[in-house]
């Protein structure tokens, strides 16, 4: 899509204002539950197919909140209300929650981005639970015991059984510690680097390693399959 300059002009110099908003309520958040969601890096662009992301730093992709000058700007068309603009923030917060805090069993029965687990988090913060924008669901008081309660469709309970076993099964594996503090380890981007810290999580296991002057949050899954495919192994994790 072809932006006037003058529009792009005008949109990025208000980037500090959006930037501060930003701020100033994932600070609040962060106190409320005591995360760090404010010390992301929050980028913005001109995404006409999306109003915002957020990235978790695994692998190689950098940990960030994006979001679309096209949609949040105040000098488009058709801007987003400030409701609308503060249910977007949220929306995306509570995919960061969904990295950085433990989630209850009974709310983990929905897979999926926007899952059982993100409705959670969403209700810890007024989020609207809805996985697409629609104008208005931020003035909306939402029923969050209804999208947050299983739906039990499936008739066929041995199947359903097997699978639950099998999900039980990978959680437990995937949540296997497999490193200790000080083991050093490869990264394919970042070279080698030292554990610093690790957190076991609800399915998986999160490494913070120490790469110089830099320390990164690593899914321990990806990087034991990352170190397998250097090494030409054809074993699976």
């Amino acid at each position: 899509m072809n932006i006037d300059n003058n529009l792009r002009q005008l949109l990025e110099n208000e980037t500090k204002i959006h930037l501060a908003e930003i701020r100033f309520l994932y600070q609040k958040l962060d106190r409320q539950l005591g995360l760090n969601g404010a010390r992301v890096p929050i980028t913005f662009g001109f995404d006409t197919d999306r109003l915002g992301a957020y990235t978790p730093g695994f692998g190689q992709d950098e940990e960030e909140f994006h979001f679309s000058l096209l949609f949040i700007g105040y000098c488009v068309a058709k801007p987003l209300s400030k409701d609308d603009r503060i249910d977007l923030y949220k929306h995306e917060y509570a995919h960061y929650m969904q990295y950085n805090m433990d989630i209850p069993d009974k709310y983990n029965w929905q897979p999926g981005i926007h899952g059982s687990a993100w409705k959670y988090c969403c209700s810890l913060i007024g989020a609207a639970p809805t996985p697409y924008y629609k104008a208005g669901e931020g003035l909306i008081k939402h029923d969050y015991d209804k999208v947050l309660k299983k739906k039990i469709t499936d008739k066929s309970i041995p199947i359903r059984d097997t699978y639950s076993r099998e999900q039980e099964y990978r959680k437990k594996k995937n949540s296997t510690v497999k490193f200790n503090i000080n083991d050093d380890v490869n990264h394919p981007k970042f070279g080698k680097g030292t554990i610093e810290h690790i957190e076991q999580l609800e399915g998986s296991v999160r490494l913070h390693v120490r790469f110089g002057e830099d320390l990164k949050k690593i899914d321990q899954k990806w990087l034991l399959q990352a170190n397998l495919k250097k090494a030409g192994a054809s074993r699976h994790i």
